[in-house]
């Protein structure tokens, strides 16, 4: 067999049986009126055929433009598209993640070690696997012959993005100082202050008195970065992307410190509750129903400040 018997059937072997007699006669003919102008040249034959396929090149290539298959994973037609998506689930995805996993761990009894571990190798397997579906998704699309048009909008005009102001106004800062001034306020006052009391007249607040040997003060330190933080960025008038990741850290720490003890059975007062006879045999609800309910909501806000935060900053860069 010879080299160019062996590069024909190389390049056929890659090609749809309907295809292959047509382009096995016009790739013969190529070669030969080829190889035959090189030896008019003065080339030997055996070079001459040598120096013909090598500048035909990979016969998988050659196949490949012959059946009008691209050899790319993703097309230009779908890439912004896939980069998109990608790029939104994995800012939605991975942090929920970072905030399960050590919640799981810690749910266990994990090591704090143990936890990190997990947390790290957990929420990086998810992004591998996130990235992967995504890409087999719109590859399969893309082998598909599928049409952009026919799975995505058209980009038009009306999609571009507005020109916002990207300064800090006055609105926002003291509606972050009123919010995190009331929530100090209501912590301290729950204490000091509490609406119930024992036959013997001892108070009993809302909040596990046992959550101010480091919970509650905790918060009150968050709290505290968060008001400074958003002082700070009124004086420099504008967000950056490293106020984003302090907003980060300020809302997951938050949410975790108000997890451990919702997750433990421990949020809320149950003497208080106990006094006051609730809840009772007329109500399905119950005091986990309630600490639940208050991590939701906590949960729920910092994701939505998280975000909003991103957009601001991304916006002022």
């Amino acid at each position: 067999m010879t080299l160019t018997d062996r590069y024909v059937t190389a390049t056929l072997s890659r090609l749809a049986e309907d295809q292959r007699s047509d382009v096995e006669s016009q790739l013969r003919e190529a070669i030969g009126d080829a190889v035959d102008d090189r030896i008019d040249a003065g080339v030997p034959a055996g070079q001459a055929e040598r120096d013909v396929l090598n500048e035909m090149g990979d016969p998988e290539r050659l196949a490949a433009s012959y059946a009008d298959r691209s050899l790319f994973l993703i097309g230009p037609e779908y890439f912004l598209a896939w980069k998109r998506l990608t790029v939104l689930l994995l800012w939605i995805v991975l942090p929920i993640m970072a905030v399960l996993i050590p919640l799981g761990g810690w749910i266990d009894g994990d090591g704090w070690a143990t936890i990190l571990g997990t947390t790290v190798g957990g929420t990086l397997t998810v992004g591998v696997h996130l990235v992967f579906w995504v890409t087999l998704v719109f590859a399969a699309i893309e082998r598909g012959r599928v049409k952009a048009s026919d799975v995505t909008e058209p980009w038009t005009v009306d999609r571009l993005p507005e020109q916002r102001d990207a300064t800090v106004t006055w609105g926002d800062t003291a509606g972050t100082v009123v919010v995190i001034a009331l929530t100090t306020v209501a912590l301290v006052w729950q204490q000091l202050w509490p609406w119930a009391r024992t036959a013997d007249g001892e108070g009993l607040p809302l909040l596990d008195p046992s959550l101010w040997t480091f919970v509650l003060p905790a918060l009150l330190v968050v709290m505290g970065i968060e008001l400074a933080a958003a002082i700070a960025r009124q004086m420099r008038g504008h967000w950056t992307m490293r106020d984003w990741w302090l907003n980060v850290a300020v809302n997951v720490a938050g949410v975790a410190l108000v997890a451990v003890p919702v997750v433990g059975g421990e949020w809320l007062n149950r003497e208080l509750f106990a006094e006051i006879g609730w809840p009772d045999a007329a109500t399905d609800l119950t005091i986990a129903n309630l600490e639940w309910g208050t991590l939701a909501i906590v949960a729920a806000v910092a994701v939505w400040d998280i975000v909003d935060s991103y957009r601001k900053a991304r916006r002022a860069r």
